[in-house]
């Protein structure tokens, strides 16, 4: 059977429509109880479009097969709980649970404001703003900063507004600040700190926001100006958010 033109139209009509709807729940100022209605109804669908990067296309060329397109969908939501899996066995492989107290949950999409993802636990499940947010080989991806009763907002590292304190791992006096302008940037470092491409960059505990030792990155290129009293470092950050469809909310450490 041929998709006629007709409900092609209708499809080309929706998508604007669904993304007025995704602007309009983000950015203006609907009821908590609204919003976490619709991403509980909507977040099956998104997760799986998110965890397998999936595009939907339309061909006024080709025959439409309903059976197929149900079978690919119930393919890729196999593959996302078997992704999920793999991630929490890795994460109790690293016995992240003697480390800290933390909830898994399924990434269910990406805040169209960017740099944010949208995560299953909220406020029911005990989280709350300013938790950290890492994959299960301890990458750090963010924070939380804000939350629904089942869903939250989590901003990531790459985020503009990004500072935290960081250092150079096994390097003295590497401690600096982490700031995102395109890139990681690990700035106002020592110029007494022997660092180089390939070091490791890890959280430094000091500033409270994070606990220390999670992985941020590696560096990429060394900036020095004689000119200037500290030296700086470009990151090339461990975390891509494409990559994972299970992340990890630290609730206490």
């Amino acid at each position: 059977m041929n998709i006629s033109s007709k409900p092609l139209s209708r499809v080309k009509i929706l998508i604007p429509i669904l993304v007025v709807l995704i602007i309009a729940f983000n950015f203006t100022p609907i009821g908590d109880s609204v919003k976490d209605l619709y991403l509980s109804i909507s977040s099956p669908l998104q997760a799986s479009f998110w965890s397998r990067g999936v595009s939907i296309r339309t061909n006024q060329n080709q025959d439409f097969d309903f059976e197929r397109s149900a079978m690919v969908s119930r393919i890729v939501d196999l593959e996302r709980k078997v992704s999920e899996m793999e991630e929490l066995r890795e994460a109790l492989d690293l016995e992240l649970e003697n480390e800290f107290n933390f909830l898994d949950s399924r990434v269910v999409g990406k805040g169209v404001e960017g740099d944010y993802l949208i995560i299953a636990r909220g406020s029911n499940d005990g989280v709350v703003e300013g938790m950290p947010v890492i994959t299960s080989s301890r990458n750090l991806v963010g924070e939380v900063v804000s939350t629904l009763d089942k869903f939250s907002h989590v901003k990531l590292i790459s985020h503009p507004e990004t500072s935290f304190d960081a250092k150079v791992l096994d390097k003295e006096n590497s401690l600096g600040l982490i700031e995102s302008n395109d890139k990681l940037n690990l700035k106002m470092i020592d110029r007494s700190a022997d660092i180089e491409k390939g070091d490791i960059v890890v959280t430094y505990p000091g500033g409270g926001i994070y606990p220390g030792g999670l992985f941020i990155g590696e560096i990429e290129e060394v900036v020095r100006d004689d000119a200037e009293t500290f030296q700086s470092a470009i990151i090339q950050s461990g975390f891509s958010p494409n990559e994972f469809s299970l992340l990890f909310v630290i609730t206490d450490f």
